[in-house]
């Protein structure tokens, strides 16, 4: 009796382990037929999960330890360096960058070069310079005695206007011209040719410096209604006050 329990039981284990066998063939034949239909969704499933861990590594270790797997980190600040801006300096490195002048840059110095003939009796060339009011006092003289009216208020416009400026072609935002600086318009009326050249040149300091005081002396200046004919020169209270208070200090 034992022994045939025993040997029913020997046969029923090997039914068994046939039937395990058979079953982990059929599932592994399923898995393989699973895998070779989905390949590309397991591959970027897999491609997920890689990103995935790597995204939880960089939450869980800070940036700012100064190591992370054992590499040196380094923070870096760049910046111009000004007492030579050719250079962009690092913090242990300085990087020359090549420069050059804009189109700009090119019709800005042009138009800044102010280099004009002079209408003098020699006929010469000059810059445009700024001088000081008194090296064209003698000019101014003349002006005010020839058209009676203060030499102190042409030398307060020249200086105003342009600095006491020599002989320029200097012009305006509005298109007002010369030392004295005149609307082409306006010349046509009271230019003066002071220089005796023949020609009443608007850019030369000598015929300009007279225009204004025609100019000036037509405007109530002869008549002693300066403040008129400073406002009748531009259009402006605060450009009469300014004339009228440099005036005062040159002892008008």
């Amino acid at each position: 009796m034992f022994t045939q329990i025993i040997s029913y039981v020997s046969i029923n284990s090997k039914e068994m382990i046939n039937w395990i066998a058979e079953s982990f063939k059929t599932i592994k034949m399923y898995i393989h037929k699973f895998a070779k239909k989905n390949a590309q969704k397991i591959s970027a499933f897999m491609m997920a999960s890689k990103m995935l861990s790597v995204i939880v590594l960089l939450a869980l270790v800070p940036l700012d330890s100064g190591k992370v797997q054992g590499i040196q980190t380094e923070k870096h600040e760049v910046k111009l360096d000004t007492s030579s801006p050719v250079a962009v300096v690092g913090k242990n490195r300085q990087i020359a960058l090549a420069t050059g002048e804009s189109q700009i840059d090119l019709q800005t110095k042009s138009s800044a070069i102010k280099v004009t003939s002079v209408a003098s009796n020699q006929s010469e060339v000059s810059q445009d310079i700024e001088r000081d009011p008194s090296y064209f006092r003698g000019l101014y003289q003349r002006a005010g005695s020839a058209y009676g009216i203060p030499w102190q208020l042409i030398e307060a416009v020249h200086y105003i206007e342009t600095g006491c400026s020599d002989s320029t072609n200097v012009s305006s935002y509005a298109g007002a011209q010369g030392p004295m600086q005149f609307m082409p318009g306006t010349w046509r009326a009271y230019g003066v040719d002071a220089n005796g050249d023949g020609v009443a040149q608007i850019n030369n300091v000598e015929d300009a410096v007279f225009g204004a005081a025609h100019l000036l002396a037509a405007g109530g200046a002869a008549e002693g209604d300066y403040q008129s004919a400073l406002f009748n020169y531009n259009h402006a209270q605060w450009y009469v006050d300014k004339v009228m208070n440099v005036a005062r200090d040159a002892g008008m």
